[in-house]
């Protein structure tokens, strides 16, 4: 009797609403009559429940009854973020995922009524890409490629330039990020691929332009519109750099999780015997594990490569590890450095460095403790700025010099830097900077007992303030901050030969700087006048202090400053953890001595890489 009554219960369900009974995702995935690919990892089949239910709480009851229909509609999402590695296998994961969902509206026996439409009105799927080269080679090719080899779909679609048209006015279109809005289409899913590679900002300041923020608002409101309960916006990416905006929305979206640090150690050479110390190096990185959201309907996951694609393991990517750890963390494990192209890659050295007290409180006037040293000359770079950006003017000395051993030989001394103050001055609406403000700033430096050797501005305006100071017997001179100074800036941070003040807003601007066609740059929204004034004042202080013959010079090891540096802690520590966001590049002047020394026995050891 039971038999018969489910019987009844299916032929009503398919007089309902189905033309034909959909199978679940794991059939429609191995199945030879479907895609007859091989299973997922547990992941993937997860992710793409989250991009494919797009069915009424009554249908899911219909199909799974009433306990796990209703469960199955509590987890409908509106927005489904995924961070994951590079190589994971996004685009694929994300070809079935449309196919299965073009699968599910075709089950239906009219998609445009079931979601309370004029029967016969189109329905929209759309990929945006970032480009039009990407949008048909990787989206495009392989969602026709899973059509085109499926049973099922035989008959009922026809194949356009960037789009595939199927029955019942569904169609599946490949757009990219340039293209323009997608007005008047019936998007029921968008999926914005890779949209960590859209620009995060402007580059022309236009509020219109096409901006990541912009386009994730733009789908996001015409799939709302449309289908409220059931439609979806998925963002696919690997993070550039932190705080890209995969990085951004995923933030925003959890409101609590749990974070496991997750290690493992490699073998360089895999053929040697495990007990070999020499032999291993090891990472970590973080595992998020999602308790709550701040928005409903959303789901969300970030996991590296080798958990989402179950044809790669971790070991894969031994090599990309010990050859560039910073950059494998954040391609492989989504644990990016501040910038895709940061200028210092490192937030701790920076932070490490900066932990001192400012000479001058917020105001502008000097602490009470501030005070110079007889004994010290004292160098001044100013960042001239008076409408729109902040005028900027640091002040450092050389504190002591010190000598790195390195392979048993004492490197030439090298001095130990001091940033005593930092001042700045911002411009509002309807008042600009006032440079006489600046000019008597640095002559009360001087009163105040400071020996200021030289004063250098940036070439903006400076003419007259530089005659100024001439006049007050102060040396002026133009300094233009390029990369290279910033180079000389970098090398002291890495080898912990600076300390300066503990100013947020510094901080930020030099971990936010980016090489940009070989200059070292801001974010077109960010500024980098402290960073500058800084940098300047600190490559014064380094050409134009002498070394007094007699001085004291305190040796270090070059262990001492722990740089973190893949090969040599590999070398001196034996198992080590490479950390993000950790630079594995050597610094110069040690690959400088490996290089001119060629009877050290480590000198083929530099970047991991020998010297030929």
């Amino acid at each position: 009797m039971s038999n018969f009554d489910f019987e009844d219960f299916l032929n009503v369900l398919d007089e309902e609403e189905f033309e034909e009974r959909p199978v679940d995702i794991e059939e429609f995935v191995t199945s030879k009559d479907f895609l007859s690919l091989p299973p997922l990892s547990k992941n993937q089949y997860t992710m793409i429940k989250a991009m494919t239910q797009i069915y009424k709480k009554e249908t899911l009851i219909k199909l799974y009854g009433e306990k796990q229909g209703a469960k199955r509609f509590k987890q409908t999402c509106n927005e489904v973020i995924f961070q994951l590695g590079k190589g994971s296998g996004k685009d694929y994961t994300s070809t079935i995922a449309c196919s299965y969902i073009v699968y599910l509206l075709l089950c239906l026996k009219d998609p445009a009524m079931y979601y309370g439409k004029p029967s016969g009105d189109a329905i929209d799927i759309i990929n945006i890409a970032i480009n039009a080269e990407q949008a048909k080679r990787v989206f495009f090719k392989g969602f026709l490629t899973r059509i085109q080899k499926c049973p099922w779909f035989a008959g009922k679609y026809d194949p356009k330039v960037a789009s595939v048209e199927f029955d019942k006015a569904i169609t599946v279109h490949s757009g990219h990020s340039q293209r323009e809005s997608w007005e008047g289409y019936n998007v029921i899913v968008v999926v914005l691929d890779e949209i960590s590679g859209f620009d995060l900002e402007s580059t022309t300041g236009h509020d219109q332009a096409k901006t990541a923020g912009a386009i994730y608002k733009m789908y996001r409101g015409s799939v709302m519109s449309r289908f409220p309960d059931i439609g979806k916006l998925i963002l696919l990416s690997f993070p550039r750099f932190k705080n890209d905006y995969i990085q951004q929305r995923y933030n925003e979206v959890v409101a609590s999780k749990e974070t496991i640090i997750r290690t493992h150690t490699f073998k360089i050479d895999p053929d040697l015997p495990d007990d070999i110390e020499d032999n291993k190096f090891s990472i970590e990185w973080e595992e998020d594990h999602i308790e709550s959201y701040a928005v409903p309907k959303v789901f969300a996951l970030k996991r590296p490569t080798w958990e989402i694609n179950p044809t790669r393991k971790i070991e894969d990517f031994a090599t990309e590890f010990l050859m560039d750890p910073v950059d494998a963390l954040s391609r492989f494990a989504c644990m990016p450095p501040d910038a895709i192209d940061a200028f210092f890659r490192s937030r701790e050295k920076i932070e490490a460095a900066f932990v001192g007290n400012n000479g001058v409180d917020e105001s502008g006037r000097f602490e009470n403790w501030f005070q110079p040293q007889e004994s010290k000359t004292y160098f001044v770079h100013v960042d001239l700025a008076q409408k729109h950006d902040r005028c900027a003017v640091a002040l450092s000395h050389v504190e002591k010099w010190q000598s790195i051993k390195v392979a048993g030989q004492t490197r030439e001394a090298a001095p130990f830097i001091i940033v005593d103050a930092v001042r700045w001055w911002t411009p509002k609406p309807n008042q600009s900077v006032n440079f006489q403000d600046v000019k008597d700033y640095i002559i009360s430096l001087r009163s105040r007992g400071f020996n200021i050797k030289m004063v250098t501005f940036d070439r903006w305006n400076s003419h007259d303030l530089m005659l100024q100071l001439q006049a007050n017997g102060m040396n002026a001179e133009i300094l233009s901050v390029a990369k290279k100074h910033y180079d000389d800036m970098a090398l002291i941070v890495t080898e912990e030969r600076l300390k300066g003040p503990n100013i947020r807003l510094l901080i930020e601007e030099l971990l936010q700087l980016r090489i940009i066609k070989d200059k070292v740059d801001h974010p077109r929204k960010g500024s980098k006048d402290l960073a500058d004034a800084v940098c300047g004042s600190i490559y014064n202080a380094v050409s134009l202090t002498p070394r007094d013959i007699d001085t004291e010079i305190e040796i270090r090891s070059y262990t001492d400053f722990d740089p973190r540096d893949a090969e040599t802690e590999l070398k001196e520590k034996g198992a080590s953890v490479i950390k993000f966001p950790e630079s594995h590049q050597m610094p110069f002047d040690l690959r400088g001595y490996f290089e001119q020394n060629p009877e050290n026995d480590e000198r083929g050891i530099v970047d991991g890489f020998s010297i030929l």
